[in-house]
């Protein structure tokens, strides 16, 4: 792997090739279906800039963030794609810069409407919005029946884009949770039914594989496109590969402590690497996994600390300073990365910290 002669210990890259063919699939599911992108948390930890700027270049219009300041900094960016706030606003200042920059903003709640009532009152215009029916998340979201009661009073200064709702356990194709949501949202349309030139959307990634029932007018996906998989059936293209550099080898004696606390004693002489990689870059510490180097494994040994984590590569030969050893990637998939972490691929992307050089390659 190239890279600049710069101290680079850890890199995260990006395989281009990749998310573009899982945007693609995405996109032959039915061909009538937009793809939108989420994108929050700096694109799950994928670095939000240039990810839209390829998925825009390959069809992509619509993009999903979670708070203010992500949708203001991807507008700086990109004029004139349709940005959805999915969180909302909670004042009018932060209402009234949303309008000026032309995002849309997705309405959760009474007292987000109540803002939203307030703005146009000022600016007498209709704000263009997107409506949450929460349909058993019990998260964000009217309900069906809080929504119809207040439609009459606020139909007049709302310029509704899209109806949307979240699937609750979309990557479990056998839970009665899915058709149970489904049915609830047909009602939901139907009770809307005269509102016109309006989108609905249901469904997440994994809701898309549901069948074309679940997809509606729009799929906002997020984890599939950056091959963050939930689960083994959908198989999305593997997206990231997260690499470290060793920066010390040691050979220790047997009934020696390794790491903070010395949890880990060896019981034979070892030899030690060193990496430059902890949980401030987002290994998580408690982390029992291994590298692999040359299609060989060395097991993580001792507490992963803050900028440090130790490996024992005693049996491998050949290895020295400055190689580069593979902690997920092509080899170790980022879902048994996950799971060894007792965690999600999702948590373990978006933490993965700025230290952490982002790489963009259009030749894997």
């Amino acid at each position: 792997m190239k890279v600049k002669k710069e101290n680079i210990n850890s890199i995260l890259t990006i395989n281009v090739a990749n998310l573009i063919k899982n945007y693609n699939k995405l996109k032959t599911i039915n061909s009538k279906v937009e793809v939108a992108a989420c994108v929050k948390a700096d694109a799950y930890g994928l670095g939000y800039i240039k990810i839209c700027k390829i998925l825009l270049e390959n069809g992509c219009n619509n993009f999903f963030v979670a708070t203010a300041e992500e949708a203001l900094s991807l507008r700086k960016k990109f004029k004139s794609i349709n940005i959805f706030l999915l969180n909302g606003v909670n004042d009018q200042n932060t209402c009234l810069e949303m309008i000026k920059k032309n995002i849309l903003i997705v309405i959760n709640n009474v007292d987000q409407l109540n803002i939203i009532k307030k703005v146009f009152i000022f600016r007498k215009k209709k704000i263009k919005c997107a409506i949450h029916i929460d349909i058993a998340m019990n998260r964000l979201g009217f309900s069906a029946e809080q929504f119809k009661e207040v439609y009459d009073g606020i139909k007049n200064y709302l310029n509704i884009k899209l109806i949307m709702s979240h699937l609750t356990s979309s990557e479990i194709k056998n839970s009665s949770h899915n058709l149970q949501q489904l049915n609830y949202f047909k009602k939901v349309i139907n009770d809307f039914s005269f509102l016109k030139n309006i989108k609905y959307s249901l469904s997440n990634s994994n809701g898309s594989f549901l069948g074309k029932k679940y997809c509606f007018n729009m799929i906002r996906a997020g984890g599939y496109l950056f091959g963050l998989d939930l689960s083994s059936k959908n198989k999305s293209k593997p997206v990231i590969s997260l690499k470290a550099k060793i920066i010390q080898i040691n050979s220790i004696s047997a009934g020696s402590g390794v790491g903070y606390g010395a949890n880990y004693i060896t019981k034979k002489k070892s030899v030690i690497a060193t990496l430059a990689l902890g949980y401030a870059d987002g290994l998580p510490r408690n982390y029992k996994g291994y590298i692999l180097y040359n299609n060989k494994k060395a097991p993580f040994v001792g507490n992963i600390s803050m900028d440090l984590s130790c490996i024992d590569i005693t049996a491998i030969a050949n290895i020295k300073v400055n190689d580069w050893v593979e902690i997920f990637g092509y080899n170790v998939s980022i879902l048994d990365f996950a799971k060894y972490s007792k965690t999600i691929t999702y948590e373990i992307s978006s933490k993965i910290g700025n230290r952490v050089k982002r790489v963009y390659n259009y030749n894997i």
